[in-house]
């Protein structure tokens, strides 16, 4: 009986302790928006009502997708070019079909152009993670990446990138992309895309790095 006793209280102990260590994780999300607490906290987001379609700043993009783009939910151009956030194009990489590109927007609909060497494709480093919180799909769709030189992926071959000359806007926390970068699931904070004899042609990809 006494041994039943302890097997009791050893049990009610270990609970406790699985109940401790699950409690941080749990607040990391306590309004269940899929933002983090963390993120939610440095821009003043009420952590108690789910901010995920809202839009304080009113630039056409909702916290979920400004998070998701590393984008400033409190300033409506959050990299001061001046375009608005949701104006930027930014969303999703969902196909790669030889040299086109489709980004399904944040916002809504989907943007598809063809990556050529003249295409710029940064990656912004002020960011901490891709904000989506999935990483690479884990298939062999994941594979599929473009070099920076815009040809298809076939290894670490010649990956020299086209991102001479430090321009543009918020270039202070922008550098070239790693190699494979522009891939399935990739995450771009902004596009800028141009007619070039009748096709669409991205000029520049921004990748949340």
């Amino acid at each position: 009986m006494r041994s039943i006793r302890i097997l009791g209280i050893s049990l009610l102990a270990a609970a406790g302790a699985l109940a401790l260590l699950a409690a941080p994780s749990q607040a990391r999300d306590r309004n269940h928006d899929k933002i983090p607490d963390k993120w939610e906290r440095h821009y003043h987001l009420s952590l108690h009502v789910n901010q995920a379609r809202r839009d304080q700043d009113h630039d056409g993009l909702n916290n979920r997708a400004e998070f998701r783009a590393q984008d400033d939910p409190r300033d409506a151009d959050s990299d001061n070019n001046g375009v608005k956030d949701g104006q930027e194009k930014a969303g999703t990489v969902t196909d790669i079909t030889g040299s086109n590109v489709t980004v399904t927007l944040f916002g809504g609909g989907t943007i598809t152009a063809m990556v050529t060497p003249q295409t710029e494709v940064e990656c912004d480093t002020g960011g901490d993670d891709n904000g989506d919180g999935s990483g690479d799909h884990g298939d062999d769709n994941s594979e599929r990446s473009f070099r920076h030189d815009g040809s298809g992926d076939e290894g670490d071959q010649g990956g020299d990138d086209q991102g001479e000359g430090d321009q543009g806007d918020h270039e202070s926390d922008n550098e070239a992309c790693p190699t494979g970068a522009l891939k399935l699931g990739a995450v771009v904070q902004e596009a800028e895309v141009e007619l070039s004899n009748g096709t669409a042609v991205f000029e520049k990809l921004e990748l949340v790095g």
